[in-house]
């Protein structure tokens, strides 16, 4: 008897869910275990180096999972013989009978040992080759003694089964791929404190750093109205407004971008500030309250080719604050060039924009002595300038 064309269509729906979203791998596994009257469940696929990128266990416990790992992994004639078939004659799909009898298992170390204390007497699996090169792959379900063998029909449902696996599993490994790559690249982002958002083709915000929410948390100058970035002078919000429209369109590709025509933005603080061309973003600077001089802004097109996303960037914001003092790079300091912590700190200031009385001030000692400590930071850094020093602190590799 062959499944139901219902009950595939169903495992192939959640198969694929599982694909694309990785937490419902496990709902797939229920499915199925539930579908073949399975007490224990289990798709696997480990890579070169024995390195796991998928392994989704149901039905055993934590201790039973360690005892495989650690011994019985090394003793299992059945994983043998799954691996000999597979050898012979490509993927091989069926029961554990066909490739070890009953009357050797029955005898074997793994049988009494690990599966009748775990309640397992019979399987029904398929290996899983063509993936990725070095990647061994597998699907499987266990029964109890009193559940019985399994039936034509499991087998026949694991072959029709046994390609989408495959076709899932490889794109599992793609998406994580990209998601590593994406969530490196936002770390990497934050690492060196970029204030960056990023806007779909109608303007409104899809994602921003920490960096970017720090600044908009103060309101001065620049907000977030629900998800529109909004410039809180009249004026300048207006020319914000055409400047990420303008973006955004080229971002998104329009056949026919929206040309504006606006006349610079005059405000006390920012002046003439329209640096900009409509249709494919510029810069501006956004006013702020006195003393602190205006964030500097960019507005710049971004185009994806992953048209099949109904949310993708299309514009990028970045913001700059000039008022905002330099991270601290004591630590690299320290490491790569054995600064003390008091020559760290007079680093800082002098990299923060400060001269070096002002900066012997802060550190409460004279400006003798801080040309003192300045003289040995030189001589640690190889430099001989406070230019040179200062260019050499801001390109340090990371922020700490």
């Amino acid at each position: 008897m062959e499944p139901t064309t219902a009950t595939v269509t169903r495992l192939l729906g959640g198969l694929y869910d599982a694909a694309a979203s990785p937490e419902l791998w496990p709902e797939f596994l229920q499915d199925l275990r539930q579908t073949g009257n399975a007490d224990k469940a289990y798709v696997l696929a480990v890579g070169p180096n024995s390195r796991v990128d998928l392994s989704i266990q149901l039905g055993f416990d934590a201790t039973a999972l360690a005892d495989y790992a650690r011994h019985f992994v090394n003793a299992d004639p059945i994983l043998n013989g799954f691996e000999d078939a597979q050898a012979l004659h490509g993927d091989w799909i069926g029961n554990s009978e066909s490739v070890l009898p009953d009357n050797q298992l029955h005898r074997s170390e793994l049988f009494n040992d690990f599966m009748k204390p775990n309640g397992v007497a019979y399987h029904c699996g398929a290996t899983l080759s063509g993936l990725a090169p070095g990647t061994v792959a597998g699907i499987c379900m266990m029964r109890s003694e009193r559940a019985g063998v399994f039936e034509p029909e499991m087998i026949s449902l694991l072959t029709i089964l046994s390609p989408h696996v495959k076709r899932a599993l490889t794109l599992h490994r793609t998406l994580q791929a990209s998601r590593m790559e994406g969530a490196q690249l936002r770390q990497s982002v934050e690492t060196i404190n970029l204030a960056i958002i990023s806007v779909d083709c109608t303007g409104q915000l899809l994602n921003i750093t920490r960096a970017a929410q720090n600044i908009l948390a103060t309101r001065d100058g620049l907000a977030l109205e629900g998800k529109n970035l909004r410039a809180l002078i009249p004026a300048e919000n207006r020319q914000l407004s055409e400047l990420i429209s303008g973006a955004a369109s080229t971002g998104s590709g329009s056949r026919h971008p929206r040309i504006v025509h606006c006349s610079a933005a005059k405000t006390s603080q920012a002046g003439n500030s329209a640096l900009w061309t409509p249709a494919s973003g510029g810069a501006m600077l956004i006013s702020r309250r006195s003393p602190k001089r205006p964030l500097q802004l960019v507005v710049t097109p971004f185009h994806s080719s992953s048209t099949f996303l109904d949310a993708q960037p299309s514009a990028l914001v970045f913001l700059s604050d000039p008022d905002a003092a330099p991270a601290s790079r004591s630590s690299v300091l320290r490491t790569l060039y054995g600064l003390s912590p008091t020559e760290c700190r007079l680093a800082d200031l002098l990299a923060a924009g400060k001269e070096l009385t002002s900066a012997a001030d802060r550190l409460t000692m004279t400006a003798q002595t801080a040309r003192f400590h300045l003289k040995s930071i030189f001589r640690k850094t190889g430099t001989n300038r406070q230019t040179d020093l200062v260019r050499l602190i801001l390109g340090l590799p990371g922020i700490v």
